[in-house]
């Protein structure tokens, strides 16, 4: 079924590229030069839902999608494939990896089909973790680590015993601190971090998620510091230690 709307942007996407008319920036772009724009508009799709702007959203969701006609262009160019052939292959991937929905297919409960789902993409690879890109950012790559691990039956045999290891990994990362031994601080730091993020996996939340709400709790908390010490006519260098304590519980409290 064809769709104007969607033509329409293909054929801007081909213009833009064409090689007497097109965009002088846009022609000499490739597909690696590509790959930090659509990472970014990934991150700004990701900002407007937090911030519940659906009118930017929207506006943002469409730069997200123009990523993948760009990229879609640049290889219909080098005759590998177009954006009609991406369409096809993620509804094929759907269809297939839903025969629940879409077949006869049944399954006794979620778990079962995690299962399903996990073996079926499995089945082309040596190892489970080989289709984790490896370019992902270490937070959703850990995560992604973990859950892979887990669904083979590597696990914590409850959400207690994935904390107990972050209070034993904080430990070693003790001992070491006072040890001085800085190669093994590393280490150990690495450690403690990603027994923190299987605790989050083990509680069924996404890190990058409690993360980017942490964040934006501490920088509203940091924010009313800053106007405190403003009004307090202080500037933020004069203010010690005790103080700054006295305002983030006062930040705590508003």
């Amino acid at each position: 079924m064809k769709n104007p709307e969607i033509d329409r942007l293909l054929s801007i996407m081909a213009d833009l590229r064409d090689p007497i008319i097109g965009c002088p920036w846009d022609k000499k772009q490739t597909l690696e030069s590509i790959i930090p724009h659509s990472i970014e508009e990934v991150y700004e799709v990701a900002d407007q839902i937090y911030n519940k702007n659906y009118e930017k959203l929207k506006e943002e969701l469409g730069d997200l999608l123009f990523q993948v006609v760009y990229l879609s262009q640049i290889a219909k160019e080098k005759n590998k494939f177009n954006f009609n052939d991406v369409v096809i292959s993620i509804r094929n991937k759907m269809i297939d990896r839903h025969p629940h929905v879409f077949a006869n297919k049944r399954f006794k409960n979620i778990e079962e089909f995690k299962n399903w789902w996990e073996e079926s993409k499995n089945k082309r690879n040596n190892s489970i973790l080989d289709d984790i890109p490896k370019n992902y950012p270490a937070l959703i790559y850990a995560n992604k680590i973990q859950k892979k691990v887990a669904s083979a039956g590597f696990d914590y045999s409850s959400d207690i015993q994935s904390l107990d290891k972050v209070i034993e990994e904080s430990k070693e990362l003790k001992k070491e601190m006072k040890n001085k031994n800085y190669k093994k601080i590393q280490e150990e730091l690495g450690d403690l971090i990603f027994a923190c993020l299987d605790v989050s996996r083990k509680l069924g939340y996404s890190p990058e998620v409690i993360l980017a709400k942490t964040n934006k709790k501490f920088i509203k908390r940091w924010k009313f510091i800053e106007q405190k010490i403003k009004k307090d006519k202080k500037s933020l260098k004069s203010v010690k230690l005790k103080e700054f304590d006295h305002y983030w519980k006062l930040s705590k409290r508003k």
